[in-house]
């Protein structure tokens, strides 16, 4: 499967998007693939696709097959699992990156609704997007797709300051060196955990223990990723778990695999994605 990651290029959109991907599969072969929990909210937009999302308690797991020519658009994020795609077919599929609280910057619709959707895209930007799925479509060249995302996103940037707590906290997370818990966060704000939980759950879609946890779990992924012989009590307390042990639960727990075993299977995608692909 072809894979495309491009960064966005607008220093206004770059507040609130991390990337756009592309997947392209042209054969008729299968093929599989397996991410991890991440702190991005993906709005995937298919065309000729049938897509069948099951999450549960036990499964995360999305089946992509032919279509009958129609667009669909799904926003997948927050997992707890390992997110596994099963493509039967050929696939073309485009992908943007919202940052943690980016999506809250194009719409005021509430996580819970989106969830839901096959048509997200519609629902995020009623009336406006027929002329967008055209010119997406009617290009294979990835640059240009982005360029189209681009100039579209920047036409439906909601006008306003953003959320100046939201920001705060996200920098606080990002910034800490110690384990930050919920009630450290709070009182580090000046605001109760009622009300920064509330913020968490209009703006990222997530509380802030699930969020925080997602970004622990990432950086000690990413530290795996770039230095896969790094030994594993250091990599452990570095980021901020209690010790070895804890660290290689907590990994196996959102990608299923231990740290060794990990190892031998994750791929890195332009220093970006990482992922078990599987043919």
């Amino acid at each position: 499967m072809d894979t495309v990651i491009l960064p966005v290029r607008h220093p206004l959109l770059r507040r609130h998007i991390q990337s756009f991907l592309f997947f392209k599969e042209h054969t008729r072969q299968s093929f599989a693939y397996t991410t991890f929990p991440n702190t991005n909210v993906c709005l995937a937009i298919y065309r000729n696709n049938q897509v069948i999302y099951n999450v549960n308690g036990s499964t995360n797991h999305c089946k992509v097959s032919k279509g009958n020519g129609k667009v669909n658009s799904r926003l997948y994020g927050f997992h707890r699992l390992p997110f596994s795609v099963s493509i039967d077919g050929t696939i073309d599929q485009i992908c943007i990156l919202f940052k943690p609280g980016g999506l809250r910057s194009f719409t005021h619709e509430g996580f819970s609704d989106l969830w839901q959707s096959n048509e997200v895209l519609e629902d995020l930007f009623p009336g406006k997007v027929i002329r967008l799925i055209d010119l997406l479509f009617s290009s294979d060249a990835p640059v240009t797709r982005a360029n189209l995302l681009e100039q579209f996103l920047l036409s439906r940037l909601l006008s306003g300051k953003s959320n100046s707590l939201l920001q705060t906290s996200l920098r606080l997370i990002e910034q800490n060196t110690d384990p930050l818990t919920v009630n450290h966060l709070a009182t580090s704000l000046n605001v109760n955990e009622s009300t920064l939980y509330r913020l968490f759950l209009d703006h990222i879609g997530q509380s802030p223990k699930a969020f925080c946890q997602t970004i622990r779990f990432r950086h000690a992924l990413s530290a795996l990723a770039q230095r896969p012989e790094g030994k594993l009590t250091e990599l452990a307390y570095k980021h901020d778990y209690y010790d070895q042990a804890h660290y290689i639960k907590d990994l196996k727990q959102f990608t299923g695999f231990t740290p060794k075993q990990l190892k031998c299977r994750f791929f890195v995608e332009q220093s970006e994605l990482i992922w078990i692909p599987s043919r």
